[in-house]
């Protein structure tokens, strides 16, 4: 048989009462872009091409916020919990699709994990993630067979003591056949500590009858979820570390990767050198052998091969020749 049209699903319904804000929590920029950016185009680099995004609070300034995207929207008004925010694109999913459900505060899932999270779920009824972690905290506790195929999973606050100190969790990340997934999801009910429909019960009781089957995460980051500003510098030094690490591996020199920012959609050529404090923004493009010095601060700039930026500089959607030479604490645009 050949694979199932993937079919991405985000919820991003929550609230986001920890962030203290009145935005939606998806809006709240991380590495230069809302978290849901990150998310949306990690779904449409692993094969989705269709993306549905759940919302709830704020919605039209979610929806605003992404216009310009080709993305299916569809609101849960009742905050319900995540089984009750699936069940909402019953009629916006085609049949016989492959749903990976995400979620839109997760921006750290990589399009290489969706990719074998999908094919697992091909040999399989299903799939979910898991994370291995050394303090599991909150997060729900998933139970294996001995073949590694899901049992069940279990919330923290629904655990029995036996089953608080095991290590896996629940990633959030699932790959869900459609329409089946919705049947399960139909007979859902609220007999937890929340009061909520859990998503977990539905693919819990598919395991029991189907075989759900269990995916790894080779970096247990993918799963950190932003829920305060806390998680949200967090996952911010996640993705600019990301950055520098495939920058240096291209031939880039950070002399001090911990205190530069690149954004991630930032492109800079091999033999560059980068001082500490420097920042890198926006869509800015650094060509081969330029020197950045120390706290220099560029946003949506061109810099042509062979430029200096002197220390402390700031340029603002400028274009840079080839050889130019930016003196010290200068300003350029903006």
């Amino acid at each position: 048989m050949s694979p199932r049209q993937r079919v991405a699903v985000i919820l991003a319904a929550g609230k986001g009462t920890r962030m203290r804000s009145e935005r939606p929590k998806v809006l709240h920029e991380v590495a230069g872009r809302p978290m849901l950016a990150w998310v949306v185009d990690t779904a449409r680099a692993a094969g989705c091409q269709r993306v549905v995004v759940v919302v709830g609070h704020g919605a039209e300034a979610v929806r605003e916020a992404f216009a310009a995207e080709s993305l299916g929207w569809v609101e849960q008004r009742e905050q319900k919990g995540t089984g009750h925010a699936l069940a909402q694109v019953a009629a916006s999913v085609p049949e016989g699709s492959l749903l990976l459900v995400l979620s839109g505060d997760v921006p750290l899932v990589t399009a290489g994990t969706l990719a074998r999270l999908a094919e697992a779920a091909e040999g399989s009824w299903g799939a979910l993630a898991v994370a291995e972690l050394a303090e599991p905290g909150a997060l729900g506790r998933v139970i294996r067979h001995r073949d590694g195929r899901l049992e069940r999973i279990v919330e923290a606050r629904d655990a029995r003591p036996e089953e608080l100190p095991i290590r896996q969790v629940n990633a959030g990340l699932y790959a869900l056949p459609a329409p089946e997934i919705f049947a399960y999801l139909d007979r859902l009910s609220p007999a937890n500590a929340q009061g909520e429909l859990y998503l977990t019960d539905a693919v819990g009781a598919a395991a029991a009858r189907e075989g759900v089957a269990v995916v790894e995460l080779a970096d247990a980051d993918e799963a950190l979820g932003i829920n305060s500003r806390a998680d949200l510098a967090l996952v911010h030094e996640r993705l600019l570390a990301r950055k520098s690490a495939e920058l240096m591996a291209s031939g880039v020199t950070l002399l001090r990767p911990e205190t530069a920012t690149v954004e991630p959609t930032v492109r800079v050529a091999a033999d560059t050198v980068i001082h500490p404090g420097v920042s890198l923004l926006g869509h800015s493009e650094v060509g081969r052998a330029v020197v950045i010095h120390a706290g220099a601060w560029l946003r949506d700039c061109r810099v042509g091969e062979g430029s200096v930026i002197g220390a402390g500089a700031v340029l603002d959607g400028v274009e840079l020749p080839p050889g130019s030479r930016v003196p010290a604490l200068s300003r350029l645009g903006g």
